[in-house]
């Protein structure tokens, strides 16, 4: 079956319709194309033969760089009067702008407006787009190559001229005419050679050259070199100390001319950096000295604080020295300031003390001792530990922390100290005496009291209520500097006194102390305690102590009339009566006491038994003793336990008697002896 003709109008609609696909197919893959290539380099566009088509800004960059880290690392060679050099383009600084040439790819084919951005995008199928790559060098190290060159290249080179050191002086060397490498010649084409990987030798042009300085330019250069090294020259500096003399012919050898272009060419006479810095070598160690922060100094006699200055750390720049002594050995006195290269900084500086105002002597207080005790040791210590404390503003200081645990091995010794409520000895014992003393100038010095703990017991030593006792690690003592301003803690002692004394800045606050009256008293209640070396009557009593409550405030008045109030309330425990007794008289005693032995001594032996007997002994007779006196004849002259001891009751007591021995009868007779007469 045939199939039916298309009408005159389908085929005048399918053929618009293919012409209308066919004028849009270039308009949506343009869409298409700039939504898939968005910030990225358009088609066919390469800077310096580097293809950055369809790369993003970051990997442009990259591929840049790369780029020109082949150009640095890539030597160029050229010749100078039919000799060969070989330049390393590091020593010229070779550089491109990486971000410029990254930024104007990014910019190509996508120009303002819909119909330049469409024929751009279209026209990049087929046209190829070559950037130029922005390069630069450094035409200072350029001159420096080439004037290196020029000294191997040619035999007879321009001259600016120089001094000379000869003997100690100064004498001239003056320009003179010559051939020299063509420097604007020469500098386009270094910088053309140095653009592309493909190196070549380029030949660089030469000409002659006059000399820019003349004669009087030198002579003048003379005469200010032989100023320079004529006389010794020192650098001074106090903070820290350094003075370095240099002699004439150190000078001489350190000096150096050198023709210099900047502005206008000049002769410039000077010294050498790097030959000065051998000669400074043996300085380094007092020249580099470390920062030093600011410090308040207190003269305890005459209570004045003198603040020392801050100072960056110190050390050795040569180029500052050269140029110091350049311009010592130029002045009238050959002298100058020894010139500090600066490190790192203090961590307190004079503007940060100064801003804490006048610091002057805030509080003090001074507690008193009975000279020679163990404890005095301990509070001697203790306040040496803690001379010359800072406590920064803001910062809780506590005591405990600051001096550590007492031990023996600081030189602690035992003292008595309350532990339990218990008098015993310990190493560091009394030191609450410098507890309560600094209190009593944390107190007074207006200061936040963090945390204190005052004795269970009150000593009469110690201010009542306004004291603190201390031990390791507990109980301690926290206050918090609440001022705006440091606090330097100085103690001072002598063999009777303690004292402890805050120098700062409370703004100005002023203390007073008000106690209360005591309230809530308790008696002291009895305590007895046994004593075996008391006899049975004796008794020895300890008096206690009341116990009480008390109320402290401590009243603050500020420099503009404000007063305010803290308040603080402690009770002191009573402390007990002690009554020591032998232990037969404790309340709880289950054991008879002992008797009291009478004496019987001088007593007949009946006398004595009936004596022993009332008092509850038994008698017995013991050996009996000679004696010489008639009037002891018979009586008790040695018993065995003596008068006013003690015994259990029915002890036998053993007495000795005296037995008086009438004396023998002694008779004395007389022998005459005749002597024969003398002869005549």
């Amino acid at each position: 079956m045939r199939k039916p003709p298309i009408s005159q109008k389908l085929r005048t609609i399918i053929i618009a319709a293919s012409l209308a696909a066919l004028l849009l197919f270039p308009f949506v893959a343009y869409v298409f194309d700039q939504l898939v290539t968005s910030g990225e380099v358009a088609r066919n566009v390469s800077a310096a033969g580097v293809d950055l088509s369809g790369l993003g800004e970051t990997d442009a960059l990259v591929a840049i760089a790369q780029y020109e880290e082949e150009l640095r690392t890539t030597p160029a060679h050229f010749m100078v009067n039919n000799i060969q050099f070989t330049l390393d383009p590091g020593d010229v600084a070779l550089q491109i702008d990486e971000a410029a040439i990254v930024a104007e790819a990014l910019q190509q084919r996508h120009e303002r407006g819909f119909p330049a951005s469409f024929f751009g995008w279209f026209g990049s199928f087929g046209d190829h787009i070559e950037l130029e790559v922005p390069m630069t060098i450094d035409l200072d190290l350029l001159d420096e190559v080439l004037y290196g060159w020029e000294l191997q290249a040619i035999d007879s080179p321009a001259y600016e001229g120089g001094v000379i050191i000869k003997d100690g002086r100064a004498l001239p060397d003056y320009p003179r005419t010559g051939e020299g490498i063509d420097r604007d010649a020469s500098a386009p084409l270094v910088l053309e050679a140095l653009r592309t990987l493909e190196r070549s030798v380029s030949i660089l042009p030469t000409r002659v050259l006059e000399p820019v300085l003349s004669r009087s330019d030198v002579d003048a250069a003379v005469a200010e070199a032989a100023a320079l090294i004529d006389a010794p020259v020192t650098l001074v500096a106090s903070d820290p100390p350094v003075s370095v003399t240099f002699t004439p012919e150190e000078l001489a050898d350190l000096f150096v001319s050198d023709v210099r272009d900047a502005s206008a060419v000049a002769l410039v006479v000077g010294f050498d950096a790097s030959a000065l810095a051998s000669l400074l070598e043996p300085y380094r160690q007092a020249i580099e000295q470390p920062a030093r922060e600011a410090e308040f100094f207190v003269d305890e006699e005459t209570e004045q604080v003198t603040l020392q200055p801050s100072r960056t750390a110190t050390l050795l720049d040569v180029e500052l020295v050269t140029t110091a002594l350049r311009e010592a050995a130029l002045s009238p006195t050959n002298t100058g300031p020894f010139p500090f290269g600066e490190g790192t900084p203090p961590e307190f500086t004079t503007e940060e003390a100064e801003a804490m105002g006048p610091i002057t002597k805030v509080s003090g207080f001074t507690t008193e001792y009975p000279p020679g005790q163990a404890r005095v040791t301990n509070i001697h210590l203790m306040a040496d530990a803690v001379d010359g404390a800072i406590v920064q503003p803001g910062e809780e200081y506590s005591l405990n922390q600051y001096v550590g645990p007492r031990t023996e091995a600081k030189g602690y010794v035992e003292a008595p100290m309350i532990l339990g409520g218990e008098l015993v000895d310990s190493f560091g014992g009394g030191v609450s005496q410098f507890a309560t003393t600094f209190y009593n100038a944390v107190f007074f010095g207006c200061y936040e009291d963090v945390s204190h703990k005052p004795h269970s017991y009150y000593f009469t030593r110690y201010p009542e209520g306004r004291e603190a006792t201390i031990s390791w690690p507990e109980p301690d003592l926290v206050f918090r500097n609440d001022s705006d301003a440091i606090i330097i803690i100085k103690t001072q002692y002598t063999s009777t006194s303690i004292t402890v004394e805050f120098y700062g800045n409370n703004g100005g606050l002023v203390c007073e102390a008000e106690l209360s009256d005591r309230y809530n008293s308790v008696a002291p209640n009895e305590v007895y305690e046994a004593d075996p070396t008391l006899t049975p009557a004796d008794e020895v009593v300890d008096e206690g102590l009341y116990g009480w409550t008390v109320d402290v405030t401590r009243i603050i008045t500020h420099p503009d009339g404000p007063e305010e109030r803290e308040h603080w309330t402690h009770r002191y425990l009573s402390s007990p009566a002690i009554i020591r007794v032998h232990p037969c008289n404790m309340p709880d005693a289950t054991d008879e006491c002992p008797l009291l032995v009478p004496s019987v001594l001088g007593m007949s032996f009946e006398h004595a038994g009936s004596a022993l007997s009332d008092a509850g002994f038994v008698i017995a007779a013991g050996e009996t003793v000679p004696i010489d006196n008639v009037a002891q004849d018979g009586t008790v002259i040695t018993q065995s336990a003596e008068g006013g001891s003690y015994l259990e009751a029915g002890s036998t007591v053993t007495v000795n008697l005296g037995v008086y021995t009438e004396p023998p009868t002694t008779t004395t007779s007389t022998t005459t002896t005749t002597q024969p007469p003398p002869e005549p």
